[in-house]
């Protein structure tokens, strides 16, 4: 059992080495997150171990996640989601459709069998868009075109991928048809219910005094959102605090919300989930499948920029727009990986297999922020036209009356 005295020399390493790491990326012309995961690769067991994941290491990182996707959905702009609606669906659809058929086909050719390799396709489908979120802040575009169809991708894609998933455990006799019935009944009710929660919570909080207690309350509820989402409605965590940080984001409380959240998530939780993500794979473990693990590598850059990029296509983005997309939804992130934790509990998938999904997952998120940052455009987006802004103003009229 993990000792008071070990947890806190452990946050003092990962905060220092984050801080070191990030400020040398930066002056690199990298991503600050960049560094934050290759601080993880550092200090874990690949390369020195200085510091090893405990479950009181691991919670503050699933609470980082969650603060990370509940200010990018604070931050995301409904308007913006709403232009690039096609764009982002199709993008998810076909991000999960080349990478889930060109991981099984690679995982067949290697002989793994049916089950294994769809199960491996599976994992491969899975979009993670913390960092990328994390990248599209920092370069200025996360209210852009660009942002918008990422993020409004990345959830469909969860919506995708959990469906997937519970349909191959069910076929392997893990599951059955009640998760993809509770699956299709949460996703309206919540939107219907969160919508009512956070418009009461938001008139009531707003006539509070003490700014504190505000937060809190804040901040409870969205955990509960993440908690609805995962034990209710069979997704991942991060899509309930990113439908809280959206609802949320559409209320007065919205700027006061979006300077806490950087603040309390950006500060401390957000480095130790990238650095406790770094520190997830063992690289030594790809001596067993290293050319599988090679090819999976880059079977699953190719064909999910491929079949986001295609999809973005189709949505009317530019060749550049595109690009963009297909590289922001590369990192596969924290979904991937309890995709691989289930199917190595359940057996269908063996140790090798897990290893090199897990290193797999790693080394994209890893890539993501690199090649995101490469395909981004020069500048960020100028300021709107009068236009643009009065087209603007008449979608968000529309958006609040569908809300009323």
């Amino acid at each position: 059992m993990e000792s008071s005295a070990e947890l806190l020399i452990s946050l003092a390493l990962i905060l220092l080495a984050a801080r070191i790491t990030s400020s040398i990326a930066t002056s690199l012309g990298l991503p600050s997150v960049f560094g934050v995961l290759v601080a993880g690769v550092l200090l874990g067991p690949s390369v020195t171990g200085l510091v090893h994941l405990s479950p009181a290491l691991e919670g503050m990182s699933s609470i980082g996640v969650v603060l990370l996707l509940f200010v990018a959905g604070i931050e995301t702009d409904l308007v913006e989601m709403r232009r690039v609606g096609t764009a982002a669906t199709l993008a998810a659809v076909g991000g999960v459709a080349l990478p889930m058929a060109g991981a099984a086909g690679l995982a067949i050719a290697f002989g793994y069998d049916t089950s294994e390799a769809v199960f491996i396709g599976t994992i491969m489908t899975a979009t993670s868009v913390t960092v990328s979120a994390h990248v599209l802040k920092e370069a200025g575009f996360l209210q852009s075109r660009i942002g918008s169809a990422i993020l409004g991708a990345a959830v469909i894609d969860d919506i995708i991928g959990v469906v997937v998933l519970t349909v191959v455990v069910s076929i392997e006799g893990g599951g059955g048809i009640f998760d993809l019935v509770r699956l299709a009944m949460f996703i309206p009710i919540a939107l219907l219910a969160g919508h009512f929660i956070t418009r009461v919570a938001a008139v009531r909080l707003v006539l509070m005094e003490t700014r504190e207690h505000k937060f809190l309350e804040v901040l409870a509820l969205v955990l509960a959102f993440a908690w609805a989402a995962q034990e209710i409605g069979g997704l991942a965590a991060i899509s309930g605090a990113y439908l809280a940080g959206v609802l949320f984001g559409r209320t007065i409380l919205q700027e006061d919300l979006a300077d806490f959240g950087n603040l309390i998530g950006y500060a401390l939780f957000a480095p130790i989930f990238f650095v406790t993500t770094g520190m997830s794979a063992d690289l030594g473990g790809l001596g067993a499948v290293p050319l599988f693990a090679t090819l999976l590598l880059v079977v699953a850059v190719v064909t999910k920029v491929i079949g986001c990029y295609g999809g973005a296509r189709l949505g009317r983005f530019s060749h550049s727009e595109s690009m963009a997309v297909g590289t922001g939804m590369i990192a596969r992130g924290e979904v991937a990986l309890v995709i691989a934790v289930i199917g190595h509990q359940s057996g269908v998938i063996g140790d090798d297999t897990y290893t090199a999904s897990i290193v797999v997952t790693l080394l994209t998120t890893l890539a993501a922020p690199l090649l995101l940052r490469v395909t981004l455009p020069r500048q960020a987006p100028p300021p709107e036209t009068d236009a643009e802004s009065e087209h603007r103003l008449e979608l968000a009229t529309q958006i609040d009356q569908l809300e009323g």
